[in-house]
């Protein structure tokens, strides 16, 4: 009889412990390094220190996001950008190409988060200046500046390179409309290729779209490179 009420006991405790992870809405995107997997579900620790656990099952698609570059966009590439800017002066501030079997599901134009901005021009102009020597006793990181961004899904139907980068026309809505997005050549550029769970590994870092029910959609994992997006 102890032997079964301490089981009971050790079973509420560990339910109690775990329901508070799958308790709370889960953003729509995480972004942060993975700490935990298992076959029922995923652990992210964000940038600003907040753990979220994820359920992943049948509906979990697997990506690796591996270097890419301005060179290697074609035409009839399926690409996905995070851009900022009015729509009749879009530039990237990231841009993933997407294999067709990741299209679906994928709509045009529509809001999407702030995120660093590594295309940001730096001012050039002179500054009066002084100099000071000594030691460095403490180095602090320096926090990317954010900009607001718009994520655009759709075909590469032209491309022409201009002194800002290249200049690519996006349609989507089966063609019947159509962004001109200027990638910047320090634009980060990524390709996603399928994968499968046993890409994921503790330290991974990863850009994870989640779906209703604390679940996980699509999770992105950098090989080489921290995942946009």
């Amino acid at each position: 009889m102890f032997s079964s009420r301490f089981f009971v006991v050790t079973a509420t405790a560990v339910v109690l412990a775990v329901a508070p992870a799958f308790g709370e809405a889960a953003p729509a995107r995480v972004r942060g390094t993975l700490t935990a997997i298992n076959d029922g579900g995923i652990t992210v620790k964000e940038k600003d220190g907040r753990t979220v656990t994820l359920k992943t099952g049948q509906y979990t698609t697997y990506a690796d996001v591996i270097p890419s570059s301005l060179a290697e966009i074609k035409v009839n590439d399926f690409v996905g950008s995070a851009v900022k800017g009015p729509p009749n002066s879009l530039v990237a501030v990231e841009l993933a190409i997407i294999p067709d079997s990741m299209r679906a599901g994928r709509i045009g134009y529509y809001g999407w988060d702030p995120l660093p901005d590594p295309t940001a021009v730096q001012a050039t102009r002179a500054n009066v200046t002084g100099i000071t020597n000594g030691r460095v006793s403490n180095v602090l990181p320096t926090a990317p500046k954010l900009t607001n961004t718009n994520m655009t899904n759709g075909i590469v139907s032209a491309e022409q390179a201009n002194a800002a980068g290249r200049t690519l026309t996006v349609t989507y809505d089966g063609g019947s409309k159509r962004l001109h997005i200027t990638v910047p050549p320090n634009a980060p550029i990524v390709r996603y290729v399928l994968t499968d769970r046993s890409a994921a590994f503790i330290g991974s870092t990863v850009f994870i779209k989640t779906i209703p029910g604390n679940r996980a959609g699509l999770v992105t994992i950098g090989n080489g490179v921290t995942p946009p997006m």
